[in-house]
């Protein structure tokens, strides 16, 4: 079986020189960052070794697209898994979204297909499951969906068969996921150790030619690559900034910091959010979009996802500013009673996709009971939850409704678009965090029918339920056959439903300053559970991105910029250094406490109570405080 790795030059996100900030303008030199292989793009590489074996017949090809410079990426990935290098640059293709970028990318695979692989479609196609630079994870499904074939996401793991088993991170914990056919694209998380270079293969790779292709050798069409092709632009980039200002208030000791927090929780109403700083104003003008705005209805275990609900509010604002009205789309096998919820919470229609193939989620089935709808109807925006299933579904829904999309959005307003003697009127802006949180980037759709966007659960405010609001329910009967499924999933454990971190008014979160699995869960568990029973509140346990990574916490509890933005009453901080992208998933807590030892510690600027002193000493005082002896013993 052979391979395609698809690999990225990116810059550097970890190590920012202060000199590559224009603070004046508030963006950042992207020029003046090192330039690496995408960290998730090793892990993809790890993976095809595994596939290809000692297989003389299989053949690996390392794919790219970028400027000249990006052959060291390719030479990067040859010195560690021989293999043939393909760097597909080309003046056009400057400017590209992640539309425009899916579909070069999808051009370059179908002639590798033909020439390389003369024609065999047994091959696999791995990437990284997003890149630390745009973070959308959007160009692996785009081609997926470009090539009518399936896609398997959040792989740890495979055995290559046949059949090929892919082990993967599911939405109710691991799951195996069996191919039945070929190509598939699997898009690939931390997983193994990464393969190592080797002295000779480096050697090789310099001295090795790298094969580079043009938008015209892969049969590109002109109006869709580049900045033509693009469905997307940024409007303005800018630098993180806090929403409200917080001066930290140090302690020197465990009971004065309970009394603190118990005042500040008690008094303080939790946390809320406006949508934009001044309601927009359309008057006379006529808005360049119409229509009313569409919510994606994600349901779990307990009914419709509280990020769905979110977005509902969210639309119900927005949609107001336009004088339009607001849809959820809810594809099930049973829908129960989430219509009347969704009604409650704001739609004016719901329209039920009920299907029995629908009863598991699958990106393909999916795609092909929802695209259609929307074709059909043509709303002038679409909200996802930015979910693990929305980072799935939306990329290929938006795809084929040849439509923009903006990932992990942070925040939405309406407003105009003046530039260059163009003007687009009432549209939806999009602001999200790059370049790993370094940077802003305000986000508008153009030249496409409807604007998309995938929004992080917890930014937005829930709102209230209203029992006698009126709506009407659509039931719609999609096109489905069993066809279009290509994979079977198989469940690794038996489903154990998670409280979800979007629901907690108190959490403890742990970072890598607890420097193992078993100090975070002798510590940060004890804790989060003594905070809940002192405070009369839901409490959890969350973690920081490099806590998780080395394997203090499952992903589920990650808290930050590739995790789950977070909003609760209280949030405590241990051991946890306070980068940028760990503080935009929490900076929206109504009271944040940092206990850490080092005092220069980053999380102190964002904190309202900090605490300064050795965990292994704080937290057992901590309990003794919050008058839970028992544990405080061990």
């Amino acid at each position: 079986m052979h391979c395609i790795v698809l690999v990225k030059q990116v810059p550097d996100v970890a190590n920012v020189p202060e000199e590559a900030w224009d603070r004046e303008k508030g963006t950042l030199r992207r020029a003046m960052l090192d330039s690496v292989l995408n960290p998730l793009d090793l892990h993809a590489l790890t993976l095809a070794r595994r596939i290809v074996g000692d297989d003389p017949r299989a053949r690996v090809v390392y794919l790219s697209m970028g400027p000249p410079q990006a052959r060291e990426t390719l030479r990067e990935c040859l010195s560690r898994v021989p293999g043939q290098a393909i760097l597909l640059t080309d003046r056009s293709f400057a400017g590209a979204d992640t539309v425009a970028t899916a579909y070069s990318l999808a051009c370059a695979i179908r002639r590798i297909e033909h020439e390389l692989f003369a024609g065999s479609r047994d091959y696999v196609i791995l990437a990284g499951m997003q890149s630390v630079d745009g973070d959308t994870a959007q160009v692996p499904p785009q081609i997926a969906e470009d090539l009518g074939i399936d896609q398997i996401a959040y792989a740890t793991d495979l055995t290559p068969g046949p059949p090929l088993v892919v082990r993967r991170i599911g939405p109710a914990g691991p799951e195996e996921v069996t191919a039945r056919r070929h190509p598939v694209l699997i898009t690939v998380t931390a997983c193994t150790e990464p393969v190592y270079r080797s002295f000779r293969l480096a050697r090789e790779a310099l001295e090795g030619p790298i094969s580079e292709w043009s938008a015209v050798s892969v049969g590109a069409r002109a109006e869709r690559i580049g900045l033509r092709g693009s469905r997307t632009q940024v409007y303005r980039l800018f630098s993180p900034t806090e929403e409200r200002a917080r001066s930290c208030v140090l302690v020197h000791d465990a009971a004065q910091l309970v009394a603190l927090i118990e005042e500040r929780y008690h008094a303080a109403p939790g946390p809320s959010a406006e949508l934009a700083e001044a309601p927009y104003v359309l008057g006379d003008r006529e808005p360049s979009y119409h229509g009313p705005f569409w919510v994606y209805a994600e349901r779990g275990p307990q009914g419709v996802r509280s990020v769905s609900l979110e977005l509902l509010g969210a639309a119900r604002e927005l949609a107001g500013c336009l004088g339009e009205q607001v849809a959820a789309l809810l594809p099930c096998d049973a829908p129960g009673g989430d219509a009347d919820e969704l009604i409650a919470h704001g739609a004016d229609t719901v329209y039920l996709v009920e299907h029995p193939l629908l009863r598991t989620f699958l990106p393909a089935p999916y795609t092909l009971a929802v695209a259609p709808l929307i074709r059909e109807h043509r709303p002038q925006a679409v909200l996802f939850g930015a979910t693990p299933l929305g980072r799935e579904l939306a990329p290929r829904v938006a795809y084929t409704c040849d439509c923009g999309l903006t990932a992990d959005c942070t925040r939405l307003e309406i407003g105009d678009y003046v530039k260059g003697g163009q003007t687009r009127v009432g549209i939806l802006r999009q602001t999200r965090p790059a370049l790993g949180g370094n940077v802003m980037a305000t986000i508008m759709t153009k030249d496409c029918p409807t604007q998309m966007a995938t929004v992080r659960p917890g930014v937005l405010p829930l709102p209230v339920r209203d029992p006698t609001h009126a709506g009407e329910v659509i039931h719609v009967l999609p096109d489905l056959s069993g066809a279009e499924i290509g994979v079977e999933v198989r469940p690794l454990t038996a489903s154990s439903v998670t409280a979800p971190l979007g629901d907690a008014a108190v959490i403890v979160a742990g970072g890598r300053g607890l420097h193992s699995r078993t100090r975070f869960e002798a510590l940060v568990s004890p804790l989060a559970a003594a905070f809940a029973r002192r405070l009369g509140a839901h409490g959890e346990v969350a973690a920081s991105r490099m806590a998780v990574e080395d394997g203090f916490a499952s992903r589920d509890r990650q808290v930050g910029q590739t995790g789950q933005t977070v909003r609760p009453k209280l949030y405590v901080a241990l051991g946890i250094s306070g980068a940028v992208q760990h503080i935009s998933g929490m900076q929206h807590a109504a009271t944040i406490v940092a206990i850490n030892k080092d005092p220069r510690a980053r999380i102190f600027s964002y904190a309202d109570v900090g605490l300064i002193g050795d965990l292994e000493t704080v937290v057992p005082e901590l309990m003794r405080s919050l008058g839970d002896a028992t544990h405080a013993a061990h």
